[in-house]
This record gives structure tokens, C-alpha cells and sequence, in this order.
């Protein structure tokens, strides 16, 4: 039997720390990488202003994607995007963002980050949760991919649960540490520990 820790087996991080990644195989999941969370001024940036500034998130994930791209990988997004004039969808919505005025629609809070995302890239629509595949047309966008490079805000809700999600229709999933982030250290510690992670210097010497 495999050991399992938080809902992730042992087996299965062994069977993600010893994948080969191309451009056949994997694709590259970014959740959430707008400017409610990047851009300052506003509280949910406050939030993880610190490690995006101490670990240099943004100019890295840049960085790291256009790389990957260049090899030719598949690039999808999944943003969150509160629209009050889609009411059915808008009551799905989390209560947090709404009460926050996050992630609205037609303003700049819903925008991606500048130099995420770019013109051949794919955009999951219809997002209703935190877990990115709630609601969304993800799981059509990964199918035929085994392995997902998952990077994105905030490590311990969105990604972490995004992941669990994946994760359970067997998709391999590897957290790009240095595409995530989250409010604390320690929280960020603690889910690199549940989910096999690694930076975007050692995928990139794993991606073929």
C-alpha cells in the first residue's frame, strides 16, 4: 500500500520526481497569475507582495513560460473573473472575491499580469471556484496531456486545491515553486512538502 500524505501518495510523487517531460506529454497550467494579485495598491497583493518581491515571482514565471514556449509547450491559463452581468454564474462565485470587489470583470483586477500571457497561449473560461477546474473547461484543455507544470496564486488555496483536482483523474502534477506564492513562508513550506515541487531552472533540464 502507498503511503499517503494529505491526499497525495508517496508512489505517485516517486512517479512525478522520475518523469521526462515533452511537449507531447505536458502542458503548463498557470492559475490565476492577474493583476488583483500582482499589482500594487490593492490587499490582496499585500498579502504576497513580500515573496513575490524576495523570490523575483514575476519576472521568473515570465521567464520560465517563454522558455518553455520556445520548446514548444502548451501554455493554459485559468484566471478567475467575477462578472455581475453573468447572474448564474456570478452566485457560483466565491464570497471572498465578491465581497473584496476582486477579479472583476472589465477593469484592470481581472487582467492577466503583464508578460504572462501571450497570443497562442489557452484560456480556461467558465471558472466558478477556487479549485480551477470547478465550473471550467479545464479538464477538456489537459486531456491527452499525462504531466502538468502547475504554477500560479495562492499556493495553499487555488493551486494546492487546483492540484488535488487534477490529480484525482491521474494527471501527474509537478508545483513550480518559483511560480507560486502564498502569504507566509511557512505556508508555503508546508504544501512544497505535500506536492512534489520543483523550480523552473530544474524543469527546464527536465523538459525535452
Amino acid at each position: 500500500m502507498a503511503l499517503i500524505t494529505n491526499g497525495i501518495s508517496a508512489q505517485s510523487q516517486q512517479k512525478e520526481q522520475d518523469s521526462i517531460f515533452n511537449n507531447l506529454n505536458t502542458a503548463i497550467v498557470v492559475i490565476e497569475f492577474q493583476k488583483t494579485w500582482t499589482q500594487k495598491g490593492n490587499f490582496l497583493n499585500r498579502l504576497i507582495r513580500k515573496p513575490l518581491r524576495e523570490n523575483n515571482i514575476v519576472p521568473r514565471t515570465i521567464k520560465f513560460l517563454d522558455s518553455a514556449r520556445q520548446k514548444g509547450y502548451t501554455v493554459i491559463h485559468a484566471p478567475l473573473v467575477l462578472d455581475k452581468s453573468n447572474k448564474e454564474e456570478y452566485k457560483k462565485m466565491p464570497f471572498a472575491p465578491k465581497l473584496m470587489g476582486a477579479f472583476t470583470a472589465n477593469t484592470w483586477k481581472a487582467e492577466f499580469t503583464e508578460g504572462i500571457k501571450k497570443e497562442n497561449d489557452i484560456v480556461a473560461n467558465g471558472r466558478t471556484g477556487f479549485d480551477a477546474t470547478e465550473g471550467s473547461d479545464l479538464f477538456s484543455l489537459v486531456k491527452g496531456y499525462d504531466n502538468l507544470l502547475v504554477g500560479g496564486f495562492i499556493t495553499d488555496q487555488c493551486v494546492e486545491a487546483t492540484i488535488k483536482s487534477l490529480k484525482s483523474k491521474g494527471y501527474n502534477c509537478v508545483m513550480i515553486t518559483d511560480a507560486t506564492a502564498t502569504s507566509s513562508k511557512r505556508k508555503q513550506k508546508k504544501i512544497e512538502e505535500r506536492i512534489f515541487s520543483l523550480d523552473s531552472k530544474q524543469l527546464l533540464t527536465k523538459m525535452k
